[in-house]
């Protein structure tokens, strides 16, 4: 009897995933069905091998854009991921440019500071929302920094990675050109550095001064890659950030040890990056004829990157289903992909993940539960469901 698995039942979302019935098709068939037709991949080797295998499996995120694959994607709205080499290895030495660990450890302050006075908010509240009024703010402020944004604009990212507008495009069926906001903030803002005498040196410049192939990149090509940028910045970080402060709301037993032993905050994010993946798929585009785990797949069939699952395999990880602060090689997960187009901004979701876990620990003596109150499922799939929470000011 043929297992399948619904990456996208909505119903994750409100009941968990149901991590069993994962445990299950990696036993039995770990390449198997979904009804939309895809392959997914549950096994950590499969899915770790598929990604690196960038010749053979296509990153395509078109789906998330109500597109039916990249082949409907004009190239300049292809994001980093879809790009091919060597295109893509160019353009991601601008990410690296911006995003790399010699300028990220420099923000460090910068965050800190959005930390304490998100805090400073949260613990004169009678109740505070630890998703609105913390994790999703954090990443929105930080990248408007970065960017040399308006300070409007952490709202607009909120409001737009909510309503969905952050993985559309232009070409999505229910956009279309110039009606995407998210783009034409950053249309705008590089029409009006352009008019300076000196374009200010941030990542505007770096993309604009730049030659791919020889070329300049288009302006749709730039406000393209700064689109991504936010999707990958703000969007998912949003996600790892609810994750770690619903945990830490839930399980006062590791509250109550991080306050104590801070050395293993960093454990403790990078087991929750694996535990409770906050990027739970991706999708892949097969390029040619291949056998994957025993399952023949043809060119153009389409591949759901089992990254939640490949990380709770116990194949590879002892107790897989327990959440614990003392693994070997806690960064030995796939959350953030793998081989050459492992994700870029992975240094800045650290960083913004240690200070935000670092403040609280700090700023706070405990975090209490509202009765009566159904908290999300963790992993919740980047939800946006409010976690309310009586935050107690330490001493």
């Amino acid at each position: 009897m043929t297992i399948t698995f619904d990456p996208y039942d909505p119903r994750h979302l409100y009941d968990g995933v149901p991590f069993d019935h994962l445990a299950r098709i990696r036993s039995e068939q770990p390449v198997c069905p979904t009804p939309k037709g895809a392959w997914y991949l549950s096994r950590f080797d499969l899915v770790e091998g598929a990604l690196k295998d960038i010749d053979t499996f296509r990153a395509d995120l078109s789906a998330y854009s109500g597109l039916n694959g990249v082949e409907d994607v004009p190239t300049e709205q292809l994001f980093l991921s879809e790009l091919q080499e060597p295109t893509h290895g160019e353009v991601r030495r601008l990410y690296n440019a911006t995003f790399g660990s010699h300028r990220v450890t420099k923000l460090e302050p910068l965050v800190r500071a959005i930390c304490h006075q998100l805090v400073d908010a949260m613990v004169k509240a009678d109740v505070a929302d630890l998703h609105r009024d913390y994790a999703m703010v954090i990443p929105g402020l930080v990248m408007t920094h970065i960017m040399g944004l308006p300070d409007d604009t952490p709202d607009k990212f909120s409001e737009w990675s909510e309503d969905g507008t952050i993985l559309k495009r232009p070409c999505s069926p229910d956009v279309g050109t110039g009606n995407h906001g998210l783009q034409n903030l950053f249309a705008e803002q590089l029409a009006q550095r352009r008019a300076l005498p000196e374009m200010p040196n941030d990542v505007f410049r770096t993309l604009s001064e730049a030659l791919i192939d020889g070329s300049p990149l288009t302006d749709q090509q730039i406000v393209t890659q700064l689109h991504f940028m936010v999707q990958a910045g703000v969007h998912t970080t949003r996600g790892l950030l609810t994750h770690l402060v619903e945990r830490l709301l839930l399980d006062r037993e590791i509250f109550e040890r991080l306050r104590g032993e801070r050395d293993l905050v960093p454990n403790f994010i990078e087991e929750s990056l694996r535990h409770d993946s906050p990027v739970q798929r991706t999708s892949r585009r097969c390029t040619h004829a291949v056998e994957l785990g025993g399952v023949a797949l043809a060119p153009g069939d389409w591949v759901e990157m089992g990254i939640a699952s490949a990380n709770r395999d116990e194949a590879k990880y002892a107790d897989a289903e327990a959440f614990r602060l003392d693994r070997p090689q806690p960064r030995a997960h796939l959350t953030f992909g793998a081989g050459s187009h492992v994700c870029p901004g992975a240094t800045l979701a650290r960083l913004e993940a240690t200070v935000a876990v670092d403040v609280l620990l700090d700023r706070v003596a405990r975090m209490d539960m509202l009765d009566s109150v159904h908290y999300p499922p963790i992993p919740g799939n980047l939800g946006h469901d409010p976690i309310p929470a009586r935050v107690i000011a330490a001493d």
